[in-house]
């Protein structure tokens, strides 16, 4: 049977989520969650959520799903040991250094995948349950159909999200709150930058008439295609909304609850049960409703470009616990003649107290069955209500301090026994995450790398001085790299002398798996040195394909602290690139603590955000998606804030969207700083540039790296940003 997930925000309503029928619920704890400014539950809510849920037969998953810093390692490690010790039935994990914190300290913690590390496709899923995940959420971007064939292929249970907010992003992959307020989503504290107005320019002139809120996404509704996921065998139905209130989650819970259980009845129940269950949202919070992903038919109109508040609606409902659980007791004495409480409930549990009274027969008021029923009755805040019980011989004298003893000790002995046959999910298995051996000794040359997407530009690059060219992957031409371009790039850096590595895609969806694979075996062929990793799915890739060539960690896979470091250099990595988010003091201690050699983005455009919904077909071309003429290739985009910042729009052979930042990383000045953290390789990201500026800015890093040019930081160059290199992120 599938399950309803339900979120929650406080332990109100953890409560009401379970009142209102939802088989779990998820929350996140005061700290290492990705709803920061949530209420969230400290230990003692967690626990008593925890106890409550579990006498229903409810789940409960805590988050832990944000990007660690070394120095919460230790304090993540005591977390981890709490949420084992309250017995939560899984966390929900971004950063995988969670994971092996969690397999060392709390081995019996189950790991789900969050919806953070984007995974979109079957190789991803293969690649969390090899390391020991037993339940992955996928992407929010996937079609109904892709979503059948994973749920058909996978070995462990497919969540998917329902209803609710939408980041207009691939989760993980958006960095846009981060670089222009310092708050990153994948922290738990992003701004939405998403919810503001923007408007789109072509060539530097405004496609639109007024500024829209191109970049907001209507809230999921999922209510037409709950039996299509059913049937395609989804294991866990999400729901959004940790920080929504009790009316929200008694709603929506109620809504898809009723949908969920009429799948099994008939054709007449499910029609009944989608009416009233479309009746509910209506009234629920909503930025007006889509289902576009799913439909695989994104549009304009898949955008709240009007409304991106959403209709407010007053709590107004009931909040918390109100249903009971039904249990049956039964009075009579023991073989010592001592008086005897025995209750049980509808699914076999049992339990008995014993009092250190004997019966005798009553003068003038016998204990009755109403007078038992009466005083066991009296249940107050327990989860029980008592639907009968029996009393042996009604004619017997019984105090009512006697039997007030005996309902509390039998009602704990029942709560202990309960719990204590609670199923806690099985923890998954997964091969040691031991680091493989790196080479000793600090760093003797830093490597120059270049990311190019045009065999011009990589000519530009070894010209000039690079050590290593990266080439594939997404381009920002819209076109995808064919057979001819990967022999011609392979030629044009072997002849200078400098290596040539695959990029690879930061998603891989489904629908494209084919077209990614046959990628890199047209590189591989045409005879690459290497492989950079920028999705998860790509390690299963390789490992299906034999490859044997070297592979690096790219910063797509979002390495925030030194244990990450490591557990990519155990999944056989010789190198890892550092998040764009990481400080350099971090990623100084990344050096010094993993041991893996680090590479670091230092000049370019960095990608705010990769999206599949097209701002770009949307607004300047038909406003569907589906059938678009390629709009993109007939001009230069870009989205222009109230700031009067542009944001280059690029579009990838995939048919998505890369919002670039306004401003170039430029840390050129500060190379002796980068030199001094142990850096082993700078990066220059290329992409969609031309031969000329690609060839000025590896020059200028090549004087850097050879010494022959000491670059003296003068007046603060506005025009470019450093990044995080200096400041870190919320």
């Amino acid at each position: 049977m599938a399950e309803l997930l339900a979120p929650a925000g406080s332990l109100e309503n953890v409560l009401t989520a379970i009142d209102a029928g939802a088989d779990a619920v998820y929350f996140g704890g005061k700290g290492f969650n990705a709803r920061k400014f949530a209420h969230n539950l400290d230990d003692a809510e967690i626990g008593q959520a925890v106890r409550t849920a579990h006498l229903f037969g409810v789940k409960v998953y805590v988050t832990v799903n944000i990007l660690m810093a070394d120095t919460e390692l230790e304090a993540l490690s005591a977390y981890l040991q709490r949420l084992d010790s309250f017995g939560v039935d899984g966390i929900i994990v971004q950063d995988l250094a969670v994971a092996a914190l969690a397999r060392k300290v709390a081995p019996n913690l189950p790991l789900h995948g969050s919806t953070q590390m984007t995974v979109a496709d079957l190789d991803g899923v293969r690649f969390l349950e090899a390391n020991g995940f037993t339940q992955a959420v996928l992407s929010r971007e996937l079609s109904a159909q892709e979503i059948r064939f994973i749920c058909s292929q996978s070995s462990i249970p497919i969540e998917v999200f329902i209803h609710g907010a939408s980041c207009m992003a691939y989760s993980g992959q958006c960095l846009m709150s981060s670089f222009l307020g310092g708050r990153s989503g994948n922290r738990g504290a992003c701004a939405q930058p998403c919810r503001q107005p923007y408007t789109l320019l072509c060539d530097g002139e405004p496609v639109m008439k007024h500024e829209a809120y191109v970049l907001s996404l209507k809230d999921l509704k999922s209510l037409d295609y709950m039996d299509e996921l059913l049937d395609a065998g989804v294991t866990s139905f999400k729901i959004e909304g940790r920080m929504k209130g009790d009316t929200y989650v008694r709603t929506v819970v109620s809504a898809y609850r009723k949908v969920i259980d009429a799948h099994y009845q008939s054709p007449q129940q499910r029609k009944a049960a989608h009416r009233e269950a479309a009746a509910l949202l209506e009234s629920a919070f909503n930025r007006s409703y889509q289902a576009d992903f799913l439909g695989n038919c994104v549009s304009r109109h898949t955008l709240a470009e009007r409304n991106p508040s959403g209709r407010q609606t007053a709590d107004d409902v009931v909040g918390g616990l109100t249903r009971k659980l039904s249990i049956y007791g039964h009075v009579d004495v023991a073989e010592d003649g001592n008086l005897r409480l025995t209750l049980w409930d509808e699914n076999g549990h049992t339990a008995s107290a014993m009092a250190d009274f004997q019966p005798e027969p009553a003068r003038q008021r016998p204990a009755t069955a109403d007078y038992v029923q009466g005083q066991v009755g009296r249940l107050g805040d327990t989860p029980f209500v008592l639907a009968s019980v029996t009393v042996w011989d009604e004619t017997k004298m019984i105090p009512a301090s006697v039997l007030n003893g005996l309902r509390r000790q039998a009602v704990q002995s029942l709560i202990d026994c309960i719990l204590a046959d609670y199923p806690r999910p099985a923890a998954g298995t997964a091969p040691d995450w031991q680091s493989s051996t790196l080479p000793d000794g600090p760093v003797q040359a830093m490597e120059l790398v270049v990311r190019c997407d045009s065999v011009d530009g990589v000519a530009a690059a070894v010209a000039h001085g690079a050590d290593i060219i990266l080439f594939g992957g997404e381009s920002y031409h819209h076109h995808p790299f064919g057979t001819k371009a990967w022999q011609a790039a392979v030629q044009a850096a072997h002849e200078q002398g400098a290596a040539l590595w695959a990029a690879t895609p930061r998603i891989v969806r489904e629908e494209h798996r084919a077209a990614v694979q046959n990628e890199l075996e047209r590189a591989i062929a045409a005879g690459i040195d290497g492989i950079y990793v920028g999705a998860m799915a790509v390690f299963t890739m390789l490992e299906d394909l034999n490859v044997t060539l070297p592979v690096r960690a790219d910063w797509s896979l979002n390495i925030f602290n030194s244990q990450a470091a490591q557990v990519y250099t155990a999944l056989g990595c010789t190198a890892v690139t550092a998040s764009v988010e990481a400080t350099l003091r971090q990623m100084k201690e990344m050096v010094r603590l993993s041991g893996c050699p680090i590479e670091a983005v230092v000049q370019g455009r960095a990608e705010m955000m990769v999206t599949e919904s097209c701002v770009i077909s949307s607004f300047a071309g038909q406003g569907q998606k589906k059938g678009c003429p390629g709009v993109c290739a007939r001009g230069a985009y870009a989205l222009r804030d109230r700031r009067d910042e542009t944001f280059p729009v690029v579009t990838d052979q995939y048919c998505r969207n890369h919002i670039l930042n306004s401003r170039d990383l430029d840390m050129a000045p500060y190379y002796k700083d980068l030199r001094r953290a142990g850096i082993a390789a700078i990066r220059i990201e290329g992409r969609g540039r031309n031969p000329q500026w690609i060839g000025q800015q590896v020059s200028r890093y090549r004087r850097l790296c050879d010494g022959t040019e000491t670059m003296l930081l003068g007046k603060e160059d506005q025009t470019v940003t450093r990044g995080h290199f200096f400041h870190g992120i919320l």
